[in-house]
């Protein structure tokens, strides 16, 4: 039997474990020492505050992918928004005072915990969606995408925008529907929330025209997402603009 991680499932999700490393440390080296000790407030973090939060959500992804090793259902953490607000708002009040060089240490030991624990799990319990109950219907896959690679930038790019850097923010971004075209081809619906998720935030940029070619992209992928297009308030920058309209009558 071929070793698991010698799939391209499990190739996948180890690159995203090193495109989500490689975007921490992109973002570290921007980072002055002052920036990097700052302490942040309950709702308006600094960077560490930022990394302590993903740091706890990819210790959630390790607990999960244990769980399904060992058969057994990890805490529940994803219920509903006002629970995980909670949650988010605890681990801040928790590992405020931690130092950055903790918190960058505990990144690379979760890194190297999670890549043994997908490297244990074989194709399917990582594919199939469903397979486990907990998991409310998606699968590990998609576990780490979120925990690892997707949702971490989304802080990144929020550093970025806080520091005036909009480009850098925009091309982070990029960067992932980039990743996500390379590495998940076969995934056609994932494509389109990410080239949908650039739109929006090209959107609340005031980048007009980038914005509306995102949202064309993503709906030729995907006519459903046009219910989301009629909606998305951070679209409303866009509903006057004829290029725009046009879209909802194509």
């Amino acid at each position: 039997m071929m070793d698991p991680v010698e799939s391209e499932t499990h190739r996948r999700l180890l690159a995203l474990l090193t495109r989500g490393q490689t975007d921490q440390d992109t973002i570290a080296g921007r980072l002055s020492p002052d920036e990097r000790a700052a302490r942040g407030e309950l709702h308006a973090w600094s960077a560490k505050d930022h990394v302590a939060h993903n740091n706890f959500w990819r210790q959630d992804a390790v607990r999960r992918l244990q769980a399904a090793l060992d058969g057994s259902e990890p805490p529940d953490t994803e219920r509903d928004d006002t629970q995980t607000l909670l949650l988010n708002d605890r681990v801040f009040e928790e590992q405020r005072e931690t130092l950055w060089e903790e918190l960058v240490t505990e990144t690379a030991r979760l890194r190297a915990e999670t890549a043994a624990l997908i490297q244990r799990l074989t194709a399917d319990d990582i594919a199939q969606r469903g397979r486990y109950p907990w998991q409310r219907g998606g699968s590990l896959g998609g576990l780490i995408f979120v925990n690892w690679y997707d949702h971490p930038a989304e802080h990144w790019a929020d550093i970025y925008l806080s520091r005036g850097e909009i480009d850098r923010a925009l091309e982070l971004r990029q960067a992932v529907v980039a990743t996500v075209g390379e590495l998940f081809a076969h995934d056609p619906t994932l494509y389109s929330y990410m080239v949908y998720k650039l739109g929006g935030m090209y959107a609340r940029n005031a980048r007009s025209e980038q914005a509306i070619g995102a949202i064309r992209e993503a709906l030729t992928v995907n006519p459903s997402l046009i219910e989301w297009v009629r909606k998305d308030t951070d679209l409303d920058p866009l509903r006057a603009l004829p290029s725009f309209l046009a879209i909802d009558e194509t």
